[in-house]
C-alpha cells in the first residue's frame, strides 16, 4: 500500500513555488487576488495586466503540477469590495 502524504502550503507562490520540486504535487487549490479588488490586502492589479501578471504563476504551477493530476482555479470576473 502506498503512503498517503499531506501537505499544506500557504504563502506567496511567487516565492512558495520555487522550492517544489518538477512534477511533485498531485493537487493545486488556489484564488488569487481579484484584478482591481481588495488592494488593501492584495495591492491590486490592474484588469489589463491580469493576464500578464498570472501567466508566470501558471507556469510554476503547471511544472509542480504532476501529469494528470488535479488543478483547481478560484477566480470570478468581479470580487466585492
Amino acid at each position: 500500500m502506498k503512503e498517503i502524504t499531506t501537505k499544506i502550503i500557504q504563502g506567496d507562490c511567487k516565492d512558495v513555488l520555487k522550492t517544489i520540486d518538477d512534477n511533485s504535487i498531485d493537487l493545486i487549490v488556489t484564488s488569487p487576488p481579484y484584478a482591481d479588488r481588495r488592494e488593501h490586502t492584495y495591492g491590486g492589479i490592474k484588469p489589463e495586466k491580469y493576464v500578464d501578471w498570472f501567466l508566470p504563476i501558471s507556469k510554476e504551477l503547471l511544472r509542480v503540477l504532476k501529469p494528470d493530476e488535479t488543478f483547481i482555479l478560484n477566480i470570478k470576473e468581479r470580487g466585492v469590495v
